[in-house]
């Protein structure tokens, strides 16, 4: 982890269809929220649907791009980056 106890920001570049982002909002839980990122819409389609059906309102998810990314320096308390190279 990042040293940070609990985050309540967290940013998980390149999230495909959420996996581990939903793993993450579950886990943290409601006073964490949980931001996915990846290129493409189709998986923001599909990563939103499976967050609805768990009920996880913690976790949302944006196509952008991880080289250009529109958040503000220092926005998150966590940056997970499994398998984004």
């Amino acid at each position: 982890w990042s040293g940070a106890d609990k985050p309540a920001k967290v940013l998980d570049v390149g999230c495909g269809i959420g996996g581990t982002s939903r793993y993450l909002a579950n886990k943290l839980g409601d006073d964490s929220t949980v931001t996915g990122i990846t290129l493409s819409p189709k998986q923001v389609e599909r990563a939103t649907a499976l967050a609805k059906e768990r009920d996880l309102n913690n976790v949302d998810f944006r196509v952008m791009d991880a080289l250009k990314m529109e958040f503000e320096d220092n926005t998150f308390d966590l940056v997970w980056a499994c398998e984004s190279g």
